[in-house]
């Protein structure tokens, strides 16, 4: 029998799908990386929480594959931590939930849903103007799953889209593609710039503050990727100088959010707790089960992470 560890604060969720669909894996549950540490010398699979799994890595002698339960898997490609066991992904899962996300906050400001609550608490009837957003241009910094179906939200209502990504290279989810040196092209025709993209040392603060200048001043920057992504100093500055419209936040270069942070009372910031897309053990527990024919059959493994480039 293979020995499977859930190393996750929900371990106990994903038990019942996988008791009912891989009965032959032994099971181990563990919510820390202490109470992990008692499975490691049989282990061979990890289905676990990135920043958990980055806590015992190394201490597992007999690991061969771990399975994300996030997007994000920077907290296991830091130096440092062994690479000589495949690593893969979530892919397909949390682009509808993003999608979800992503559309509320957009219609949300566009439809001046808060100026309207805010006439109801003082009981004023009083029109509030609003666009469509047939004709808004949606950006999507990160092509992958998530901003694929993002774009295709967009478009579902009107909206132009384009997209960045580091290399050039085509993509059927958005109308043009900038890539490389064109980030300033792309950012300055954005209403709404949405980042998706992992954290790598290339994409570290790669919204800095001559970025973000680029920015029209109604835009608003969404990021619901990682956040390292963008200099957070920078964001700061503009938003206090009202340089651009706005911004949603829902990851942070520190998490939590301290609650002395500045970014809690500027205008036009509004902040999430990093739950854009939360992991659904039932969702991720198929997607590993997936997986695991392959790994049983000896095939390559999807959404595999590329150590490297960090995704």
């Amino acid at each position: 029998m293979t020995d499977l560890l859930v190393l996750a604060p929900d371990a106990e969720e994903y038990a019942p799908v996988l008791r009912a669909e891989a009965p032959k894996l032994t099971l181990r549950l563990a919510a820390d990386a202490d109470s992990a540490r008692q499975f490691l010398g049989s282990v061979e699979i990890v289905l676990g929480a990135p920043a958990l799994v980055a806590a015992i890595v190394n201490e597992a002698p007999r690991l061969r594959w771990v399975q994300s339960t996030f997007a994000g898997v920077d907290a296991l490609t830091r130096p440092g931590l062994r690479r000589d066991y495949q690593l893969t992904g979530v892919k397909g899962v949390f682009g509808p939930l993003m999608s979800e996300y992503v559309f509320a906050w957009i219609l949300a400001l566009e439809r001046r849903l808060f100026a309207l609550h805010e006439q109801q608490q003082r009981r004023e009837w009083r029109d509030e103007p609003y666009r469509s957003l047939a004709g808004l241009t949606l950006g999507v910094m990160g092509l992958g799953s998530i901003g694929a179906h993002i774009a295709g939200t967009a478009r579902a209502f009107g909206m132009k889209t384009i997209g960045y990504r580091r290399a050039p290279a085509e993509s059927p989810a958005v109308d043009k593609v900038y890539s490389g040196g064109e980030l300033p092209k792309f950012l300055s025709g954005a209403d709404y710039a949405v980042v998706t993209l992992p954290s790598t040392p290339a994409t570290r603060h790669l919204l800095g503050r001559e970025a973000l200048a680029q920015l029209r001043p109604d835009a608003v920057l969404i990021n619901v990727g990682r956040g390292s992504i963008i200099d957070t100093a920078a964001l700061v500055d503009a938003l206090g100088r009202r340089a651009i419209r706005g911004a949603v936040l829902d990851v942070f270069e520190e998490e939590p959010l301290p609650p002395e942070h500045p970014l809690w009372t500027l205008p036009g910031c509004y902040i999430t707790p990093h739950n854009a897309a939360t992991s659904f053990p039932a969702d991720i527990a198929r997607l590993f089960l997936e997986n695991l024919k392959r790994f049983e059959a000896g095939e390559p493994l999807a959404h595999r992470v590329e150590f490297e480039r960090g995704y």
